[in-house]
């Protein structure tokens, strides 16, 4: 297989190495953005014990239990305020654990205000030690990812409990079960899986908004991705409800429609490539787009074939 990969692609899909100071300017920018642009999150309600709350980063849940709030995922630390004035919208009850799903800016920054109020977090062992540096995550499917470094936490913003493959978590009535399947959108994912109310919280590991990003600098793996929204499936039934990383609220049918269509992505592309095709001809020879942009199509399958190169 790897013969069939030009060497090139690392020239253009270069993964994080670092010889000079970081730059957080990218980074920066888009805090600064969110600062400027983002003043309330819309609160969906789920049932009596659980919310979403949706906007400026990934899908907040809100699960209230015995008097204590157990949230999932948590925006940017410069949103502390609006994520806590909506809340108080909810509950005034107080904060027992944070969750996060991975460790991204979008869905953990807000560690960074959290954790110095001494709220526990948890996490996968992956995403903490991801959080333990500076990361460069990777930009070859979206261009707006291009150098885009991410800070390292301080030590107070870092998970404090932390597991390898799964996690059980009891609190009043509810089982809260953790999950990591291995490499899908980073190495570090987890779908958070609350039995009674059957709801699962998947991260970005299952989005709403198109091809999902996948970053390849930190452990992701597109097949792995089509894996895990494999196994997702086994733990779905049809009444269970799915809090995607970004997007609206899902089903089952949802995460199916998505593993189908990303299988058929990859498997066309590996026979592509193993036949000679160029990435255009692949790309033509793919109907289905999910976000209509066949830029974005294109680079998932260079992205595809930069993962193979390296297995």
């Amino acid at each position: 297989m790897k013969s069939l990969i030009p060497t090139i692609l690392i020239a253009i899909f270069p993964l994080v190495s670092y010889s000079q100071k970081p730059n957080f300017s990218v980074y920066n920018n888009q805090i600064n953005m969110v600062k400027d642009e983002v003043k309330y999150f819309e609160i969906e309600k789920i049932n009596s014990q659980f919310y979403m709350l949706v906007g400026g980063g990934g899908n907040v849940g809100v699960f209230i239990s015995n008097g204590e709030v157990i949230l999932i995922d948590n925006k940017y630390e410069i949103l502390e305020d609006v994520l806590m004035t909506s809340l108080r919208e909810i509950t005034d009850k107080p904060i027992k654990y944070i969750i996060n799903t991975h460790f991204h800016h979008d869905h953990s920054d807000g560690n960074r205000a959290f954790g110095k109020q001494g709220i526990p977090i948890i996490s996968h062992q992956n995403a903490k030690k991801r959080m333990m540096e500076d990361v460069e995550l990777y930009g070859g499917i979206y261009s707006f990812i291009k150098d885009f470094v991410q800070p390292k936490y301080d030590k107070a913003s870092l998970p404090v409990f932390t597991y390898e493959s799964k996690m059980t978590i009891s609190q009043g009535n509810e089982e809260i079960e953790l999950y990591n399947f291995g490499k899908a959108h980073t190495d570090g994912d987890s779908a958070v899986v609350f039995k009674n109310n059957n709801i699962i919280h998947t991260g970005d590991a299952f989005v709403r908004y198109g091809y999902p990003y996948v970053d390849l600098n930190n452990g992701g793996s597109i097949k792995g991705l089509i894996d895990f929204l494999g196994t997702l499936e086994l733990l779905c039934d049809n009444n269970t409800i799915i809090i995607p990383g970004h997007g609206e609220l899902s089903k089952k049918e949802d995460v199916t429609k998505l593993k189908n269509t990303l299988s058929d992505l990859y498997t066309k592309t590996v026979i592509g490539l193993k036949n000679g095709l160029s990435h255009g001809e692949i790309s033509d020879s793919i109907e289905e787009t999910l976000n209509g942009d066949a830029n974005v199509k294109l680079n998932y399958i260079k992205s595809i074939e930069l993962e193979l190169s390296k297995d």
